[in-house]
This record gives C-alpha cells, sequence and structure tokens, in this order.
C-alpha cells in the first residue's frame, strides 16, 4: 500500500465551486522522502481548490511545528513551519507544459496527488540556518566554541619565519 494514498485528491467528482481539505504532515509523511526522513512534529496542511469548468485553483497553506537541530550547537529545538504555495490545474490531452505553478492533468486521470506539492511547500519554507533564540543555546557548546576561536586567533599571531612571510609576499602578488 502506498503510504501517500490519503494525500490524493479525487477531483473528478468535485462540483464547480470551492473546495477544502485538510490533511496532517507527521513522521510517516516526512520518511516517504529521503530528504526529511527521521522527521518528527506534526505540520497540519489545507487545501482549497477552486474548480471552474477549464481549470482548478489550488492553494496550500502549511502551519505546524517539527524537531530540528540547532546548526550553532547541535541542540534540538521547536521549529515553527508556516508557508503558502498557488498552482494552477488544466486538464488537457497531453501531459507536455507542466511548470513549476502550472499542472497538466490528462482526461484519464481521477485524482491529484497533492503528496509532492505539499512536500515542496514545506521545503520551500523550511529555514536555510536553524538556530536557537538569543541566549537559548546549549551553553557548554557555546564554551567549547570560544575556546576553539581563541586557539585559531593565538595560532594567526605566532611568529612565522621571515623567510615564508617574503614568499607569501611573491604570491599575493
Amino acid at each position: 500500500m502506498n503510504r501517500l494514498n490519503e494525500y490524493k485528491i479525487a477531483f473528478r467528482g468535485l462540483g464547480e465551486g470551492k473546495h477544502s481539505f485538510d490533511f496532517v504532515l507527521g513522521p510517516a509523511f516526512f520518511d516517504c522522502f529521503e530528504a526529511t526522513k527521521g522527521t518528527e512534529g506534526k505540520v497540519d496542511a489545507s487545501v482549497f481548490i477552486v474548480k471552474s469548468s477549464l481549470l482548478m485553483e489550488v492553494r496550500v497553506k502549511l502551519n505546524g511545528v517539527v524537531k530540528a537541530v540547532c546548526d550553532r550547537c547541535l541542540g534540538e529545538l521547536d521549529l515553527p513551519v508556516h508557508g503558502e504555495m498557488e498552482l494552477i490545474v488544466k486538464q488537457s490531452g497531453r501531459e507536455e507544459g507542466n511548470d513549476d505553478d502550472y499542472i497538466i492533468v490528462t482526461p484519464e486521470d481521477d485524482f491529484l496527488d497533492m503528496s509532492t506539492y505539499l512536500y515542496e511547500t514545506y521545503m520551500l519554507n523550511y529555514p536555510m540556518r536553524v538556530v536557537h533564540g538569543e541566549g537559548e543555546c546549549d551553553e557548554g557548546m557555546q564554551e567549547m566554541l570560544r575556546e576553539y576561536v581563541r586557539e585559531e586567533d593565538e595560532e594567526d599571531e605566532k611568529q612565522t619565519d621571515p623567510r615564508w612571510d617574503e614568499l607569501k609576499k611573491l604570491i599575493n602578488n
């Protein structure tokens, strides 16, 4: 059984107008994708569809909290995740033309698989750098970092052989 089946929307039976669907992205969802394996937390996803005879406008909204590792102190923290994505879905006999915000579905398709779009929305709104708030990092790790920086500064201040200094001048020219 495909664990992502619950993220499919049967659009064939939807009437024209507004529709909304709610999903929960949890560990089972995140384990289906290589980059998010082992992610813990809960993200609520809402999918709003405005269906007309020619196309569907789809809006995805995410709101939740996942466990993450601080890039500074390697401590665990609760990371709030929020995001939005808008898509246009058009029915056509050919599958060519899929673009970032434009999806083509064939007349034979009955379901719109939202799993990849939910994942994309999550990943696009995940911060590049995850750190604790000011003063919340692990103090033991912070002290180790300060000692490491001091050692590097001391190494830089050590005297070098003047012959090497002359050779370095040649390289910099």
